[in-house]
């Protein structure tokens, strides 16, 4: 028995696919490049703002007059959880708690915000805080003996634009590597898995940026799931690729 192999670019079906032809193969390509591009682009204003305020920070300590100060009061303070369900071949549910203090600045809401478990214990309601403001915004909280700094705003603003960024890398890859179409339903689990590799990583990156790299709590969090991110998602991902 005579066995003939088709090429990939022939245009008989293969594996129930529709063949590749290399232009819808440099089509994706493209597209992809074109995705990184925006990504590059709008992250452009984000990363050079976030660099001034890692500067403001960095002066802060020298002269402590770069970043602004603002008298508060603590008017709540509570733990909670949230739930997040993970499939990985299984439902994997990870629970997570969080520490929350509320402050009122005088003529404005109450606004709350998650902090550190450490600041947590430290502060009490009706007990008088510190805001460390810049721009405006509410940077960070003082009380005697403990304080808590969060990553400013515009530095949440280049999360999503680095994710583009990566989905647009994740495109490219996929019209120079593999190009085939399997359905939907793979589509949308191979972006997902693509997706988790990035997530901690583009977070942690924000905030090294903001207040450089610092062996924290949170940065070990971050370092963490990163890595199982890298696991899971990598597993996942390459396992959806056996066929190609």
């Amino acid at each position: 028995m005579i066995t003939v192999s088709w090429p990939r670019s022939d245009p008989r079906q293969v594996h129930g696919r529709p063949a590749r032809w290399p232009w819808t193969r440099w089509l994706v390509v493209v597209i992809g490049v074109v995705v990184i591009g925006v990504g590059v682009g709008g992250a452009i204003a984000p990363w050079r703002q976030t660099e001034e305020f890692r500067a403001a920070v960095q002066c802060n300590h020298e002269d402590g007059g770069c970043v602004g100060r603002e008298p508060a009061t603590v008017v709540g303070r509570r733990t909670y959880t949230t739930t997040a369900t993970d499939v990985d071949g299984h439902f994997t549910t990870t629970t997570t708690r969080h520490w929350e203090v509320t402050w009122q600045r005088a003529g404005n809401e109450p606004q709350p915000h998650d902090v550190t478990e450490e600041f947590y214990e430290h502060v009490m309601p009706d007990q008088s805080i510190t805001l460390r403001t810049w721009r405006g915004e509410v940077v960070g909280l003082e009380v005697p003996g403990s304080s808590d700094w969060f990553v400013p705003a515009v530095s949440g603003l280049l999360v999503p634009w680095l994710l583009l960024v990566h989905a647009g890398l994740g495109v490219s890859l996929w019209g120079l590597i593999i190009g085939g179409w399997s359905g939907l339903f793979m589509l949308a689990f191979r972006a997902f898995c693509w997706m988790l590799l990035a997530v901690a990583p583009a977070c942690l990156l924000a905030d090294v940026l903001a207040y450089g790299l610092q062996f924290d709590g949170e940065f070990y969090a971050l370092t963490g799931f990163a890595v199982l991110a890298a696991v899971v998602g990598g597993w996942m991902l390459s396992g959806s690729l056996d066929e190609f």
